[in-house]
């Protein structure tokens, strides 16, 4: 199968028609996805509020949520009816990418946190047990930031087509891997415009406004959407979302 999923060359001037795309499939089912992203801002909520060890679980939810985007993106574009079967298969099919990109992170969570201890002055940690490091990174914690925990995931990892060809295909996850590293290396200059444009984006607006967090939560479904538009061009060749198609149901008047 993966002989058929033979990545193609694309141009940096894509990536804009990417985005451009990922919106009109956000505007096709405006209700839905806004509602999942008050789920999304509720449940990660409920997470923020507990102990440590649920950053990993928050990684894993986030990732989850992302994967089930992808599907409905895919859902929405072929104008077919929404399918718990199908983003259940998503979510099995991608089960140790999750997996492994949450410990990724984890590690780079931990690995950050004790660079950022030299950059702590002194008195910030007189008289506290906790770590300074786990205040200093709190924005880090699921909850605040969810799509920058599932961006940096991903990208650090470098695989960005890795999530939509688990949820579309059968492939071995080593196999997976080999593919999407395949579209990355022949499209790499395009895969570091179309990452790190809404990274940067959403990095300056959280130096300057906590909103951002707000922003972030709320963009995840249309992260989703990006992320396969960007693989439908590559890997299926198409760039356009397909027409949609208004189901209706109308009376046969014709008299026999």
């Amino acid at each position: 199968m993966s002989d058929q999923l033979q990545p193609e060359r694309v141009e940096v001037s894509d990536v804009w028609a990417w985005a451009v795309q990922a919106l009109g499939l956000y505007r096709r089912r405006p209700f839905m996805f806004t509602l999942l992203s008050l789920l999304i801002f509720y449940l990660c909520h409920l997470l923020s509020m507990t102990s440590y060890l649920t950053f990993f679980a928050g990684l894993l939810l986030c990732q989850a949520l992302l994967i089930v985007f992808i599907e409905l993106g895919r859902t929405v574009d072929e104008s077919q009816p929404v399918s718990l079967n199908r983003c259940y298969l998503a979510l099995s099919n991608s089960i140790i990418a999750m997996l492994l990109l949450a410990l990724f992170y984890v590690l780079m969570w931990v690995i950050a946190a004790r660079v950022a201890t030299m950059f702590v002055v002194d008195s910030m940690l007189a008289g506290s047990f906790e770590v300074a490091p786990i205040s200093f990174l709190q924005w880090l914690y699921p909850g605040t930031v969810g799509m920058f925990v599932v961006y940096i995931g991903i990208m650090v990892s470098t695989m960005w087509f890795l999530l939509p060809l688990l949820a579309f295909t059968n492939l071995k996850f080593m196999e997976s891997v080999r593919l999407a590293k395949q579209g990355e290396r022949i499209n790499f200059l395009v895969v570091v415009v179309a990452s790190y444009t809404p990274f940067f984006i959403f990095f300056f607006l959280f130096l300057f406004s906590e909103l951002a967090l707000v922003v972030a939560i709320a963009g995840l479904p249309w992260f989703g959407l990006y992320l396969f538009v960007s693989f439908r061009h590559v890997y299926l060749g198409r760039k356009q979302n397909a027409p949609e198609v208004v189901r209706s149901v109308v009376a046969d008047t014709q008299t026999t």
